[in-house]
């Protein structure tokens, strides 16, 4: 029988929809989450589920991915309708309830945007589409390059932390890695499973791709594989790693959150979402995690975790 869960959550958002992106703040203060219905949210990360959200309207299409800039003050949204849209944050204007508009919208791709990052400096980021590229624009909207060589959808995309490199995944089975100027790096191959979230370790040395073949892989930069990560019983459509790469969340069409530790290992099981799990981010110290449903509900998680190695601190 498996240990109860040190993790501990709260219901912080019920929607009339699915809930499909969410990614914290730099500070840990607040998070943004999107809709199916287009809509974007944000909202201070210790307030209850009966505290406003700031609405932002503009995408006539699922929102499926967030990115918020290093100094907090904007962020990117990526929507199945073809666009990603730039928004201007005010944290001290978190309970205001009348909707914002986005400061740009950029538009290039020929089809649905799945994923979008921002750069560690936050004066360029990257969109990856339905229409088999990834886009790199400057932070004022305009394009700087089109990388191609995908064959299929590309899900997802992350830059590393020192703004040199970048990947992605698509479904044509691989994760292509890429220099910033937008040429290729390298190709990694051998697994069978559409990529759907990519995440990079905090010194730029490893990867992690979370999987439809239920599996989340990790992988050395140079290429070689480090651990398979099994037990999700479904799709893992999105993976975070913890601001130290000590450990990592995943998340899935079986409903549940799983931590591990870097190595593979399996530390802990987080249930509490009614369907299947779309995204999951991890706050700035490691004190709180939040996931998104299609239980149209947000959760945000905390643990001291003492009792899996791991020390944090709920601020």
């Amino acid at each position: 029988m498996r240990k109860p869960s040190f993790w501990r959550s709260m219901k912080v958002q019920d929607h009339g929809g699915a809930m499909c992106a969410v990614a914290i703040a730099p500070d840990g203060t607040y998070y943004a989450s999107g809709a199916r219905d287009g809509f974007v949210y944000l909202k201070a990360t210790d307030k209850p589920l009966t505290a406003p959200s700031r609405s932002f309207i503009g995408h006539r299409g699922t929102v499926k991915k967030i990115a918020i800039a290093p100094d907090g003050t904007w962020m990117a949204s990526a929507s199945e309708d073809g666009t990603v849209r730039l928004w201007e944050i005010d944290p001290a204007g978190l309970g205001r309830t009348d909707p914002a508009a986005a400061s740009a919208v950029l538009t290039g791709h020929t089809s649905g945007v799945r994923g979008v990052a921002i750069s560690p400096d936050g004066t360029w980021l990257a969109s990856a589409s339905e229409d088999g590229t990834v886009r790199l624009w400057n932070a004022d909207g305009t394009e700087r390059a089109v990388l191609t060589g995908h064959d299929g959808t590309v899900f997802t995309v992350a830059i590393s932390p020192d703004g040199a490199w970048l990947a992605s995944a698509s479904r044509d089975h691989t994760v292509r890695l890429w220099n910033a100027d937008g040429t290729e790096r390298a190709v990694l191959t051998g697994h069978d499973g559409t990529a759907y979230s990519i995440a990079i370790s905090p010194d730029g040395t490893w990867l992690a791709a979370a999987f439809s073949d239920h599996t989340v892989r990790l992988w050395n930069i140079d290429g070689t594989e480090r651990a398979v990560l099994t037990g999700h019983d479904g799709t893992v459509f999105a993976v975070a790693i913890s601001p130290d790469g000590a450990w990592l969340m995943s998340a899935g069409y079986d409903r549940t959150i799983r931590m591990w530790g870097a190595d593979g290992t399996e530390l802990d099981v987080l249930t509490g979402h009614a369907e299947e799990v779309f995204d999951v981010a991890i706050g700035p110290k490691g004190s709180r995690v939040v996931s998104v449903s299609d239980d149209a509900s947000v959760r945000v998680w905390w643990t001291a975790a003492a009792e899996l190695g791991i020390t944090v601190t709920i601020t």
